[in-house]
């Protein structure tokens, strides 16, 4: 393991709720974010929209370390929250890894 795999971990996650999902998509997507805040691993996690295209959402997301995320990923929230995810959106969520220079 190098020294930036210890590092922070930042995701950028982009989400295109169904149109007609959009409540049940926010109350998932926020319910998932209260449960992953509470966990040691994470720094913050912040679900904004872009003001030129309000229903593409993106989940902004920082984990102490790759390890960190790796255990949230194993979660019960996030699996059980990711797969109710699957029918609230319009395709798959774009999952991009980025860590300090």
């Amino acid at each position: 393991m190098t020294e930036a795999d210890d590092g922070p971990l930042f995701l950028v996650v982009t989400i295109k709720p169904r149109l007609d999902k959009l409540a049940e998509a926010e109350a998932q997507l926020q319910a998932m974010r209260a449960a992953t805040m509470q966990e040691e691993g994470n720094v913050f996690m912040h679900l904004v929209h872009s003001q030129d295209d309000p229903n593409t959402w993106v989940m902004l997301e920082q984990f102490k370390s790759r390890a960190a995320w790796d255990e949230h990923m194993e979660t019960k929230h996030n699996k059980e929250g990711n797969e109710i995810l699957k029918d609230l959106l319009a395709e798959p969520s774009e999952l991009r890894l980025y860590q300090a220079k």
